[in-house]
């Protein structure tokens, strides 16, 4: 009985180190596809210039359009000003920014619900 208790706790564990790294790779892939997507307009942490876009630093919870010295379009404003960035929006926005704000001044389309999961994974992660 001992050496089956062993085993199972050392199955345990292994299975546990496991699921860590993978996590760990995970978030490294997430934050990877994020610079890729997002990196040639948007900036990450705290107190780093805008971009061509605003500052992406702290988005999860905070109002859209909220970025201090940022200068957001009237259309982006109009639709999505103040609405706080959740999971939800985030996703809806990353899957087509024109059907979620028409006429703003930025233009994505993530089609890969995976993609977008891992982007929206950085973002928590960061936060």
């Amino acid at each position: 009985m001992r050496s089956t208790t062993k085993r199972l706790v050392i199955v345990g564990l292994i299975l546990a180190g496991w699921q860590a790294m993978a996590q760990g790779k995970e978030v490294s892939l997430s934050e990877k596809l994020t610079a890729s997507h997002c990196g040639a307009c948007h900036t990450f942490k705290r107190d780093e210039p805008h971009g061509m876009g605003p500052n992406l630093h702290g988005l999860l919870d905070r109002p859209a359009g909220s970025a201090p010295g940022y200068d957001y379009s009237d259309s982006f404003l109009q639709r999505l000003g103040g609405q706080p960035w959740s999971r939800e929006l985030l996703d809806a926005w990353l899957a087509d920014t024109q059907a979620l704000a028409p006429g703003s001044a930025m233009t994505y389309f993530q089609d890969d619900p995976g993609k977008r999961e891992l982007i929206i994974q950085y973002f928590e992660s960061s936060n």
